[in-house]
């Protein structure tokens, strides 16, 4: 069957063989490619920010050159980056407003590149159901086709009926497991994006503090 199915000239005719249930498959399948490709593009996107984004930031900031790692941030492109331009920004403000500030950013931040991922996870999950259902309605067609043949059935036509119902199920599975299988690969990168964000986070606020205390220290001396 499956070297049939191989064959450009057949493809199509085992696609109609399983049944109505196939046309919501083959449109899952279509997005699923879609979505996978669309969050590729906008995961290379995030991840363009540098490893020594961070160092670089905090050499400037302990030198008050705030306008330099200014545009440092918007040269570099990725979530980490915008969020510290906000942040170096809004230095003058408390480190409580700051703070709230980094992480309604965050969760900004994560909700977008967490985008379109239930879709994956949905399509991974009823697929395999729609398949099975194609599968149920094709084995009800089989067996009431041998009912109405009564004595003249044959294995031969018991057998064909089951593997054209079986097709929807293999159908479904082939798109489900590719779409849950991006589903946990893009989570696995959101976490990660998360966690780094919150490391630099707290790298960079600490920076900041370390900057406010040495201020109000000198201030403090001056007046003496």
């Amino acid at each position: 069957m499956f070297d049939s199915i191989a064959s450009g000239n057949s493809t199509m005719a085992f696609i109609v063989k399983g049944g109505v249930l196939m046309i919501p498959i083959g449109l899952c399948s279509i997005l699923v490619v879609a979505i996978v490709l669309e969050r590729m593009y906008r995961f290379h996107r995030a991840r363009s920010y540098s490893e020594d984004l961070v160092p670089k930031l905090r050499d400037l900031i302990a030198a008050d050159k705030f306008e330099e790692a200014i545009g440092l941030c918007q040269k570099s492109r990725g979530v980490v980056a915008r969020i510290f331009e906000e942040v170096i920004q809004n230095r003058h403000r408390s480190m409580e407003d700051i703070e709230t500030r980094i992480s309604v950013l965050g969760s900004w931040y994560l909700r977008d590149l967490s985008r379109y991922l239930r879709g994956l996870e949905v399509i991974g999950n009823i697929t395999p159901l729609m398949g099975l259902l194609g599968t149920v309605f094709g084995m009800v067609k089989a067996f009431m086709k041998v009912a109405e043949l009564s004595e003249k059935v044959n294995p031969g036509v018991l057998a064909g009926g089951i593997w054209e119902a079986l097709l929807t199920t293999a159908a479904g599975l082939i798109v489900s497991i590719p779409a849950l299988l991006a589903y946990h690969y893009f989570e696995g990168r959101v976490d990660e994006y998360a966690f780094r964000m919150q490391n630099y986070s707290m790298d960079l606020l600490q920076t900041l503090k370390g900057q406010e205390y040495d201020r109000v220290y000198q201030e403090k001396t001056g007046r003496k």
